[in-house]
């Protein structure tokens, strides 16, 4: 299933000026200028004076801070940027990042009483960032001035606190960047930029443009601790994109805190020398290429038990690791179109992680059923809860029927959207460059993808390693179908085919042509 948002033909006659305008008005972008030429400009955050104010004097009187963070992408990078700029001010500041299985998930008192102990000092200063909107309970066991940074939905009541810094349209590490910048005019604004696209946030607005100024600053000068991730994955990049933040950096930095100790990835993003950066980077490396297989090994365990009677998907096993149990709900809701919730269990209390479609907000769904969780957290496709183990199956009796009541009337069925048919003859070197203006592409501006109609195939062969992937020759353009090698037997030389891509360039030799990287074939 398809849907086209423009009903114009893009030919060989179409500019690429044409083809832009076309993009903008999908996207319902009426400043052009402004789109294309992104600029970063200050956002009124609330109580950030105060808040500068707090860390200045704390600064000033030599007093104990403490960052503690989260450990995923967003809130790692959001704890190194604040740690960067205060270090560079003098602070006495130490940063702390949590255990998934350890500490769990958001702020918690214990963990900060742990850590104050092991360190064997006593904290002036908290400073969280990517959590503590739901802490008020933690927060009344402490005794010392709190500052809140958060971008998650708020709970029932805000929390008490000195400042609270809450803002649910950028990501957390876009708020420590602000709250930096007011600090530090050289905040890390790259390590926004990787948390933003990481934690999935719309590029658009000012989201957008922090990543577009972000890629721009590293392009300018690779920190070491990325140019080692990038050597360790045997990677040669020249310049990022944000498909690199997403899908290459990200999975790395996360991969610590799925499978150990997520302060790996910290201090690979907080340091500036090449021997502990090559230390670290292969660590990483590693951790992401165990979760990968684990990640396999407990999916096929999924697929083998899939019942689709339910519009609800939900599995729970003392096998899947609370590290991965994320990812594997996020490839059963990409595969069969249906929130999915899977769950780590474990002796007492349980971890659960859950993906959602857009026509049902799933933390809304949970939050029906809070008297059988002992946490929940999330946005309303993603979302993660503590519960008791005795309660799984209460959970599962309970929340499958409110599920399939919800989309009870919803015909589920993911549709591709498409931006205008293509012709072939327009797969141009100056279409593809056009195109490039509207980088980053991301949530809320997606790459641009085409329907191309009633193409003929002039040639195809399987390549690749394991001939996993369909190489396609369609006249003088290539078209590349990744793991779809199954086309192979269903398709014809000679004969059209209809399918959906996006176009890219190849070099080879110092020669660039363009090509099509093809989703889907229409059969």
């Amino acid at each position: 299933m398809y849907k086209t948002l423009s009903p114009k033909i893009i030919n060989q006659k179409s500019s690429p000026e044409e083809i832009l305008d076309i993009l903008l008005e999908n996207r319902n972008i009426k400043d052009k200028e402004n789109f294309l030429n992104p600029r970063l400009e200050e956002i009124k955050l609330p109580n950030i004076k105060k808040a500068v104010a707090i860390i200045q004097k704390s600064i000033k009187n030599k007093e104990n801070i403490l960052i503690y963070g989260d450990y995923d992408v967003d809130g790692i990078t959001a704890t190194a940027i604040l740690w960067r700029s205060l270090r560079k001010l003098g602070a006495q500041v130490l940063p702390f990042i949590p255990h998934r299985e350890i500490d769990g998930y958001g702020f918690k008192a214990k963990s900060f009483f742990r850590f104050q102990k092991q360190k064997n000092i006593k904290f002036d200063l908290l400073i969280t960032v990517d959590n503590g909107i739901l802490a008020q309970k933690e927060f009344q066991k402490l005794n010392c001035k709190i500052i809140v940074t958060d971008h998650h939905l708020v709970g029932d009541k805000q929390p008490q606190v000195d400042v609270l810094i809450h803002n649910t349209e950028l990501s957390g590490s876009g708020i420590a960047y602000f709250l930096a910048k007011s600090l530090d005019k050289n905040a890390d604004i790259f390590l926004s930029a990787l948390g933003t696209v990481a934690d999935c946030l719309p590029l658009v607005g000012i989201n957008r443009n922090l990543v577009f100024e972000g890629l721009r600053a590293v392009n300018k000068f690779m920190p070491t601790s990325l140019y080692q991730l990038f050597k360790e994955a045997k990677i040669n990049k020249k310049e990022l994109s944000s498909y690199d933040l997403g899908f290459i950096i990200g999975p790395r930095i996360n991969a610590s805190g799925r499978l150990a100790d997520p302060t790996d990835s910290l201090r690979l993003l907080c340091s500036d020398n090449q021997e502990i950066c090559s230390r670290y980077a292969k660590i990483l490396n590693d951790h992401n290429s165990k979760r990968k297989n684990l990640q396999n090994i407990a999916l096929e365990k999924c697929l083998e038990q899939i019942d689709h009677k339910d519009k609800l998907l939900f599995f729970a096993h003392e096998s899947y690791l609370p590290g991965i149990i994320g990812l594997i709900a996020g490839k059963l809701c990409d595969k069969y179109y249906k929130p999915s919730i899977v769950i780590a269990k474990q002796k007492k209390y349980s971890k659960g992680s859950c993906r959602s479609i857009p026509e049902i907000n799933i933390t809304q769904a949970l939050r029906k059923f809070s008297h059988l969780f002992e946490d929940i957290g999330g946005h309303a496709q993603a979302a993660g809860f503590t519960i008791k183990t005795a309660n799984i199956s209460k959970l599962k009796k309970e929340i499958i029927p409110y599920i399939n009541q919800k989309l009870s009337h919803k015909k589920l069925q993911p549709s591709l959207v498409t931006e205008a048919q293509m012709t072939i003859d327009a797969v141009k070197l100056a279409n593809i460059k056009a195109i490039s203006k509207l980088e980053p592409f991301g949530m809320g501006n997606p790459r641009p993808i085409f329907v191309f109609k009633d193409i003929n195939i002039t040639d195809m062969r399987l390549i690749g390693a394991n001939k996993e992937h369909l190489k396609f020759k369609f006249d003088n353009i290539d078209g590349l179908a990744f793991h779809q090698s199954d086309l192979f037997n269903k398709l014809k030389i000679g004969q059209t085919t209809t399918f959906i891509g996006y176009l890219d360039t190849n070099t080879w030799q110092d020669i660039t042509k363009p090509q099509i990287i093809i989703s889907s074939v229409i059969i």
